[in-house]
């Protein structure tokens, strides 16, 4: 769930946006985490790597860990 988009415009360099996000797995909330990214291509990525995270620690230690973990 995508909580919050900002625009950051720096003097010196390209823009890049922070974003806040939300991950729900297996009904567990997960707290709000910031990215930082410079297009959407890279959210999608950066979404992709945060999920694998969440499913490998339940693959490897079960959902009670997931929840105390990412809650």
């Amino acid at each position: 769930m995508l909580v919050e988009v900002s625009k950051q415009e720096p003097i010196y360099g390209s823009p890049y946006y922070i974003t806040s996000v939300k991950i729900i797995y297996k009904g567990i909330h997960s707290r709000v985490i910031p990215l930082f990214v410079r297009d959407t291509k890279e959210l999608i990525n950066k979404l992709k790597v945060e999920i694998t995270k969440i499913k490998f620690i339940d693959y490897m230690y079960g959902l009670d860990e997931v929840k105390r973990l990412i809650a």
